[in-house]
């Protein structure tokens, strides 16, 4: 880990001792065709698994994770399979496990091990990765988990 990167843990460390939970945004990266992602660090110490969401821009990710936080914390944490309206005024996303968290390295590296879901969001037509039609290319949110079989 270089110095940047140390520093960078160091200062997602201080908010999630200050607040219980931080965001980190990790940008798109066009030479390995990697789209941007933003995940929780630190839900684990409440009992939940860290969330995570591909494909959109820093402000929206943030705001649909901070939406999430906000109605796990009035009502109950969210399960794999879960479809859900109260994030969005137009329409619903759904939660999947996140097979693949070796891009969520702030989270290794402050929480330990932990488990993920993945936030994830239909196309404008409301149709997800998963189901005939959707529109958007593969890349434009990458799924790390397995896509239901029964959603």
């Amino acid at each position: 880990m270089n110095e940047h990167s140390e520093q960078a843990i160091a200062d997602l460390k201080v908010l999630v001792d200050r607040h219980g939970w931080a965001v980190r945004h990790v940008l798109a990266d066009a030479t390995t065709t990697q789209a941007a992602f933003s995940y929780t660090v630190g839900l684990t110490s409440r009992g939940w698994p860290e969330l995570v969401i591909t494909g959109l821009p820093t402000d929206v990710a943030h705001a649909f994770i901070s939406n999430a936080v906000d109605v796990q914390t009035e009502e109950k944490c969210f399960v794999a399979g879960e479809r859900i309206s109260a994030l969005t005024e137009s329409g619903d996303v759904m939660f999947i496990t996140a097979e693949d968290v070796t891009g969520m390295t702030a989270a290794t590296a402050i929480v330990g091990e932990f488990r993920a879901l993945q936030l994830v969001w239909p196309d404008s037509t409301n149709t997800y990765p998963w189901e005939p039609g959707y529109r958007n290319p593969h890349e434009a949110q990458p799924l790390l988990g397995t896509m239901p079989t029964s959603a």
